[in-house]
């Protein structure tokens, strides 16, 4: 899930700088250019983009607070083995919530033949 997150990260950083985007070809991190866009698609991925990273960063501030309240507990005398879980479950929900409205949007946006491609990419990412 990290990769996958990693991956995002970098679509995000991307699209920082749209707006100089070529109308022929769609350049886009890890070789998307393959999914043959239109400039409908482009936008609506891009907006999609700008809602993830949104919700990314609020998630990355949240994280970090919500590791060092994770930290401090282990400092603790004793485990609280129910709070460190339910810390870390809640994070997690989180992260796969944002995950998965990520995935909503691009699944009504691209064509099957387009998702098809798509999930390639996620595996080959996914390694990396």
């Amino acid at each position: 899930m990290k990769s996958f997150i990693l991956f995002i990260s970098l679509l995000c950083f991307v699209w920082a700088d749209s707006s100089k985007m070529e109308d022929d070809h769609h350049r886009f991190p890890m070789d998307l250019h393959d999914l043959q866009l239109t400039k409908q698609q482009y936008q609506a991925i891009e907006e999609t983009m700008r809602e993830y990273q949104s919700s990314s960063r609020l998630y990355h501030k949240q994280n970090a607070k919500t590791q060092q309240e994770l930290n401090a507990l282990f400092l603790n005398p004793t485990f609280d083995e129910k709070t460190f879980r339910a810390k870390s479950m809640e994070m997690q929900t989180i992260s796969v919530g944002i995950q998965t409205r990520l995935l909503e949007n691009l699944h009504k946006i691209l064509t099957p033949p387009q998702k098809q491609k798509f999930i390639r990419h996620m595996q080959e990412w996914e390694i990396e």
